[in-house]
């Protein structure tokens, strides 16, 4: 029987972060992943943007989030000696003078470390649409998802710390305040699985809802621009020269595969940017784990304190995943109470 300290199942974003985090401080985790259960997180584009929504607004603990996930994200490039996170420039055209009217009323000394409005950006003018200009934003830029994954499983697997399994929830036994899963006897169970939580028995009353995204690798003709642009759609410029595109919304699907609908969409929208022509490359999609408010979900199950969640990242995983996991982190070994805004506390009314 092998004793660690903490189960993790899933080795998304969530999970990943949250393993890394328990490592740093000295607690042994056993994570267990499927691969028939693809995480969203393998697919996704990897944006951090502080400036978000229509009306262009500070993400929601924008002093926080940015400046930690940068810190979480360099400390795990000086681990695996290896390129993951990239500062870029996000350049956001207002779509019409309404939107310039609505930036300037909501603007504030929030918002200024964040972003600053670029009303006359000529070197955009040949290749992209932009007649009523825009903001540029700071503390943003995007992440490499798929190779940080990739070397944070490199890492598990290299401790003896990772299971490929498809989890069997019948499996899981409780017994002298430990749970025991197959050989691995731990002090708790964290569920990290993003939108397959829906078959989760002790956690499917959470209200996770699946909004799939498809995304697109193209190479676009001409295009030297190195800044990211993010105008409903965004491109984002990556390190072979190549570029991403994305990302489709969609509510109502059957699986978690590219569709056509989703192809012409992007490729539809970024018709109304660029003033280049582009050659698609890749087209690779995901269902990402949403929940109402925009925020995390943490903590314990309401009858089962050795059994925990982490999960809704929704669209700006990137983003809050480092310091979800740490929050999660300081709740697991110092027994810091979680904030109610990113508790799972917040649905107990629904559980029965």
């Amino acid at each position: 029987m092998k004793h660690v300290d903490y189960i993790i199942v899933g080795q998304g974003l969530a999970g990943s972060c949250l393993a890394l985090s328990l490592l740093n401080e000295k607690q042994s985790v056993e994570v267990f992943y499927s691969e028939d259960k693809k995480a969203s997180s393998e697919v996704a584009a990897g944006l951090y943007n502080p400036i978000t929504g229509k009306k262009m607004l500070l993400t929601w603990n924008a002093e926080i989030l940015f400046p930690y996930l940068e810190k979480f994200y360099k400390k795990a490039e000086a681990e695996f000696n290896s390129k993951i996170i990239y500062s870029k420039k996000i350049f956001r055209p207002f779509p019409d003078i309404q939107a310039q009217t609505d930036f300037w009323t909501n603007h504030s000394a929030r918002t200024e470390p964040f972003a600053a409005p670029e009303m006359d950006s000529p070197a955009y003018e040949p290749f992209i649409n932009n007649p009523f200009g825009g903001i540029a934003t700071k503390q943003s830029g995007y992440v490499d998802v798929s190779k940080f994954l990739a070397l944070t499983k490199e890492k598990l697997n290299k401790l003896n710390a990772l299971q490929e399994d498809t989890f069997d929830y019948k499996g899981l036994t409780f017994n002298d305040g430990s749970v025991q899963y197959k050989n691995v006897k731990a002090r708790k169970i964290i569920f990290a699985e993003g939108y397959h939580n829906k078959s989760n028995p002790f956690f499917n009353w959470v209200p996770v809802k699946g909004m799939k995204g498809d995304v697109l690798t193209v190479k676009i003709n001409d295009y030297p621009i190195e800044d990211v642009i993010n105008k409903h759609f965004f491109i984002i410029p990556l390190p072979n020269g190549n570029h991403r595109i994305g990302s489709s919304y969609i509510r109502d699907f059957k699986d978690d595969l590219p569709t056509i609908e989703g192809l012409n969409e992007i490729t539809a929208g970024a018709h109304t940017i660029l003033k280049k022509t582009f050659v698609l490359i890749d087209h690779k999609a995901g269902v990402r784990p949403t929940i109402t408010g925009h925020r995390p979900i943490i903590g314990m199950h309401p009858k089962q304190p050795l059994v925990l969640i982490f999960n809704g990242l929704g669209t700006k995983g990137v983003s809050i995943a480092p310091f979800a996991a740490n929050e999660l982190t300081k709740f697991l070994v110092f027994h810091q109470e979680i904030e109610e805004s990113i508790s799972v506390n917040r649905f107990y009314y629904l559980y029965s």
